[in-house]
């Protein structure tokens, strides 16, 4: 399975190199249409290899993916969060419970508190 991933890992770098080298040339990018530099009186441009604007795409992609996964679950979180704690508390009690039935007996308290937290 390592081979494999390494394998992959391998190809995909020289694909990218590849459209890489072939996309060297420069290209100006403009952040505002032209009709707008008029009546902004700002002319920002950028003179920068075109693999730089492909490869840049798909990275801001791919965070504003991520981004939006992480808050569509939050919600998830936040419920498994919740259980946690429920689950915590239900065995605190249950642990409080035994503690209180094995008064008389020291070692079966301390066993099952062991057994408890494992």
């Amino acid at each position: 399975m390592r081979l494999l991933r390494t394998l992959f890992l391998s190809c995909l770098a020289i694909i990218l190199l590849l459209i890489s080298l072939a996309n060297s040339q420069k290209v100006t990018l403009y952040f505002l249409p032209e009709s707008l530099f008029s009546f902004f009186k700002i002319t920002f441009s950028l003179n920068i290899p075109l693999f730089l604007v492909f490869f840049s795409g798909i990275f801001i992609g791919l965070v504003i993916g991520f981004v939006w996964e992480w808050l569509r679950e939050y919600k998830f979180r936040v419920e498994a969060n919740n259980y946690q704690k429920r689950l915590t508390i239900a065995e605190n009690e249950l642990s409080n419970m035994h503690a209180r039935e094995n008064k008389k007996d020291d070692v079966l308290t301390l066993l099952e508190k062991v057994e408890m937290k494992n």
